[in-house]
């Protein structure tokens, strides 16, 4: 089994950020190249990243400004078969934004990339929500000859 934890503050509305991780318009603002969404649970979260990959996502718990869970069930390698939970936590000042991707049959070395990756994403999250400017796929923070 292979997890990574990462935990990011965020000046904005936890409404905001809710949005942001379930929505078309969200993920395309701060992760994919683009998305198409249905917003249940089951509902596809479909990502495409231009030429690179297309990871199909599907629903497995949504609590409203608390807690969204989506599983991979087409993607590429160490992404399929991938739980992404975010968790959201109001706090005086900000938002805590704690995003858990793990994934059972994948060996740690499989995660390094994510390891490295997901506080990119997770910078351009609060970027997106703060600025209304993200860093979503091909404009990401680059880890690696290739990325």
């Amino acid at each position: 089994m292979a997890k990574v934890k990462h935990r990011v503050g965020i000046n904005g509305t936890i409404d905001q950020i809710f949005a942001a991780i379930t929505s078309s318009d969200g993920f395309a603002g701060w992760w994919a190249s683009s998305a198409d969404i249905s917003h249940d649970i089951g509902g596809n979260v479909d990502l495409t990243f231009d030429d690179l990959a297309v990871l199909r996502f599907k629903y497995r718990d949504i609590q409203d400004n608390k807690k969204v869970a989506i599983q991979c069930v087409e993607g590429p390698g160490p992404w399929q078969g991938s739980m992404l939970l975010f968790e959201l936590e109001q706090a005086v000042d900000q938002v805590f934004v704690t995003l858990t991707h793990q994934n059972d049959i994948a060996k740690e070395e499989d995660f390094l990339y994510f390891s490295t990756k997901w506080p990119c994403y997770l910078l351009s999250l609060r970027d997106f929500v703060e600025t209304g400017k993200g860093r979503p796929y091909p404009n990401d923070i680059k880890i690696h000859v290739g990325d």
